[in-house]
């Protein structure tokens, strides 16, 4: 599912200011005033990374052979996507389990001698789910096709869980340069109004690290585009 941290830098972009101004009360060393002001910059990047998700089940109600079913059904799709072309580091380290459980209950009456007789009858049932992530470089269909149908074939759940990519870190610079040129921008729009100019920079900050989210393109089971967002916090030294 998409990460929720978007919405949550948004909320703050918004209330720091991505159009509104804080004026600051203090003043710098100079006895300036001080203008502090938020921007934001989006940069994107084509997906060259997609992930996999695999499962396999067990409805055994003994949780203990419950388990070893669903490690001896991992470890066989494991060896099948192996066999398929799918790499050690390419298994993402560590596995999730689950149990999911269904208790149901129904009530039953029936008139025997003009006596109501009532029999309560209830039915449980637990299943085990064990689960692995791969992550391959790759957006080509056919070897994404090919790992997916081998895991099915060895008897598990799997689907294309998404799309990203492997290094983000020039998408991130981007992504920070035109937040702190949108900060400054807005700045310069407010100084020029209020009939200052401004100064040097005297704080900067970045809330949190920048939001990396697949558009909804990527959702759909083809590669997509991959946006990273920056949100700073700039205070400028005004001049007159």
């Amino acid at each position: 599912m998409p990460c929720m941290c978007g919405d949550i830098m948004k909320w703050l972009a918004i209330i720091f200011g991505t159009i509104f101004l804080v004026a600051a009360t203090a003043q710098a060393d100079s006895g300036n005033p001080m203008l502090t002001i938020a921007g934001e910059g989006t940069a994107t990047a084509s997906a060259d990374t997609v992930t996999i998700s695999v499962s396999v089940t067990s409805n055994n109600n003994n949780m203990t052979q419950a388990q070893a079913e669903v490690a001896e059904s991992m470890s066989k799709v494991l060896d099948a996507l192996k066999a398929a072309g799918v790499r050690d580091e390419e298994v993402v380290p560590g596995q999730s389990s689950g149990v999911t459980s269904f208790q149901s209950t129904s009530k039953v009456c029936r008139q025997i001698n003009n006596t109501t007789v009532c029999d309560n009858d209830s039915y449980g049932a637990s299943s085990l789910e064990k689960s692995a992530v791969i992550r391959m470089k790759t957006t080509e269909k056919s070897k994404i096709d090919s790992v997916v149908n081998a895991a099915k074939a060895a008897g598990a759940d799997a689907y294309v869980a998404g799309y990203g990519l492997s290094d983000n870190s020039k998408a991130v610079t981007e992504a920070r340069q035109k937040a702190v040129a949108n900060a400054k921008e807005n700045a310069q729009g407010m100084a020029s109004a209020a009939g200052a100019r401004l100064g040097k920079v005297l704080d900067i900050s970045e809330y949190g690290y920048p939001d990396v989210r697949m558009k909804e393109s990527s959702f759909s089971g083809q590669p997509g585009i991959v946006e990273v967002t920056s949100y700073v916090v700039v205070t400028y030294e005004i001049v007159s």
